[in-house]
């Protein structure tokens, strides 16, 4: 009997892990911790040199690693042209990402195609996205950015960085 138990607690925490790396929709999505902490320190640096002291905060890093398969499953739905699963996703993240929360989301797509994915790289894209990354902290009422989360997936066909933000 105790024997059971244990292998169906064993069971339990294997499937509780998977459901953890695991869209709703089957991909899973598991974060490249490497990589995730590459960009973290770039951010840092290319925030130097943007004059922005920006930190690692540990709850921002813990929400974005949390809503990561959220918005893989955003990501996925555009590409597959599937607006329901798109709405729902959006409104998921809309709900924690609320106008005026002071908590902003910026998300990055790369198709890197094969190539790596670089501290240069990283600002050619946030130079490319700037409106964008400025539209969402203005939006969250972010008016100087101080600190953020970062957790990045690298999915079949792009590389997807998910910045958390908050002063």
């Amino acid at each position: 009997m105790k024997k059971m138990k244990r292998l169906v607690a064993v069971l339990l925490a294997g499937i509780m892990a998977l459901a953890v790396l695991t869209a709703c929709d089957g991909t899973p999505v598991t974060r490249d911790e490497a990589l995730g902490k590459n960009v973290a320190q770039w951010t840092v640096e290319l925030g130097k040199d943007a004059n922005l002291e920006l930190t690692v905060d540990d709850e921002l890093m813990a929400m974005s690693a949390k809503y990561l398969p959220t918005e893989v499953k955003r990501r996925d739905a555009i590409m597959a042209e599937d607006w329901e699963a798109f709405g729902a996703a959006q409104n998921e993240l809309d709900d924690v990402f609320a106008v005026g929360t002071k908590v902003a989301r910026v998300d990055m797509v790369l198709e890197l195609n094969g190539a790596e994915l670089t501290k240069e790289v990283l600002a050619q894209v946030v130079q490319v996205k700037m409106n964008d990354i400025q539209n969402a902290l203005m939006k969250a009422g972010i008016e100087k950015p101080t600190k953020f989360g970062v957790t990045v997936t690298e999915q079949k066909d792009y590389t997807l960085i998910f910045f958390v933000v908050s002063e």
